[in-house]
């Protein structure tokens, strides 16, 4: 199947969005709640189209191999995230000590299962707790995929999955404690299981080729249109972007920007862009926090720089800048020389 461009656009906009979050938030610069969830909220939904997108073919004529797609999406994701696990396992291990519990979350997280245990307090890497969860609907996406294909039932699931998505939202973060006591109970599978669920859906519209009839500078237009409502419903405190009318706001967005950025049509220099973007995704998500912390921590007071909150306002927003310039070459160089010849040779194995 042909890569959807504007897709891959999307996707590092969303990575760049994370990561900006990330990085304002450490430096004390501001807090972008809404662009930090729904930008993750997005890649689920990029997910499950992506996975339907691909694979639906195989689904509808009987020749999905579960066991093959299952080892090819780790590969996709081990070995990045087991290398960045190794490098941050030094200072995991000086503040939390070389212990049982510590090696038990190493292995969750090298074998992608860590989903199934808290994955926001097992997760060995900021970010990685979506990974977690990410894996879990690997394991569904067979059924959900079917569910797609079957027309009628995929809107009875879809509405059920979005009441429990709303009720898990709401007993968890809108309870007693709000957010901050709540973190680690929210950021469970079943909290985001519809847009990934959703997403099939998309990836089925879009490899029937149903998209949007729009020329590119409205879709354009359209597509900052909703990172502006995700820039709108920004609150004050950690966790109200999920709920009452921000909440309904932000779900519909999300499908909203992936069903209609899967029409754009993009050539030559901005066709290679996106594919840029799209290649730096999941190593930007990554590798962006292993950078900031290991110039606070390591580099900078090496140097005699200082602790960069300390900084002038310009100068930390310099140091995003930088941090992120620097994790989307690291990522670049990762999935060109490391990543993708892995995810090549496994092809190849599976394929004999």
């Amino acid at each position: 199947m042909n890569r959807i461009l504007g897709w891959d656009l999307l996707r590092g906009l969303c990575a760049l969005a994370v990561g900006g979050y990330h990085l304002s938030m450490w430096l004390n610069l501001g807090y972008f709640h809404s662009f930090g969830s729904y930008g993750v909220y997005l890649f689920f939904v990029l997910s499950g189209a992506s996975l339907m997108y691909t694979y639906g073919g195989q689904l509808e004529g009987r020749s999905f191999d579960f066991k093959k797609f299952l080892l090819l999406r780790y590969f996709r994701l081990a070995p990045l995230y087991i290398i960045l696990m190794l490098l941050v396992l030094p200072w995991k291990i000086i503040k939390e000590g070389a212990t049982l519990a510590l090696l038990k979350k190493f292995l969750l997280n090298g074998f992608f299962i860590f989903g199934f245990f808290d994955p926001a307090a097992s997760s060995m890497l900021v970010g990685g707790w979506s990974l977690g969860i990410e894996a879990i609907y690997y394991l569904m996406f067979p059924f959900l995929g079917f569910l797609v294909l079957r027309g009628k039932w995929f809107f009875v699931v879809f509405l059920l999955l979005i009441l429990v998505q709303m009720w898990w939202v709401t007993s968890t973060i809108g309870s007693q404690g709000g957010y901050q006591e709540n973190i680690v109970a929210l950021h469970q599978p079943q909290a985001f299981v519809a847009y990934f669920f959703g997403g099939c859906f998309i990836g089925y519209l879009r490899r029937k080729e149903i998209t949007p009839s729009l020329s590119n500078q409205m879709v354009v237009a359209l597509v900052a249109c909703g990172f502006f409502a995700i820039a709108a419903i920004n609150p004050a405190d950690a966790g109200d972007e999920l709920l009452g009318v921000r909440g309904v706001v932000g779900f519909g967005v999300c499908f909203f920007l992936v069903w209609l950025i899967g029409g754009l049509g993009l050539e030559n220099r901005f066709a290679k862009a996106a594919e840029f973007l799209g290649d730096a995704t999941y190593g930007l998500y990554l590798v962006h926090p292993v950078v900031f912390f290991g110039m606070a921590w390591v580099i900078l007071p090496r140097v005699g720089w200082g602790d960069p909150l300390s900084w002038s306002q310009g100068a930390r927003w310099g140091v995003v800048l930088l941090v992120l310039a620097i994790s989307v070459v690291v990522a670049l160089l990762s999935e060109k020389f490391f990543e993708k010849p892995i995810r090549n040779r496994a092809k190849a194995l599976f394929a004999k």
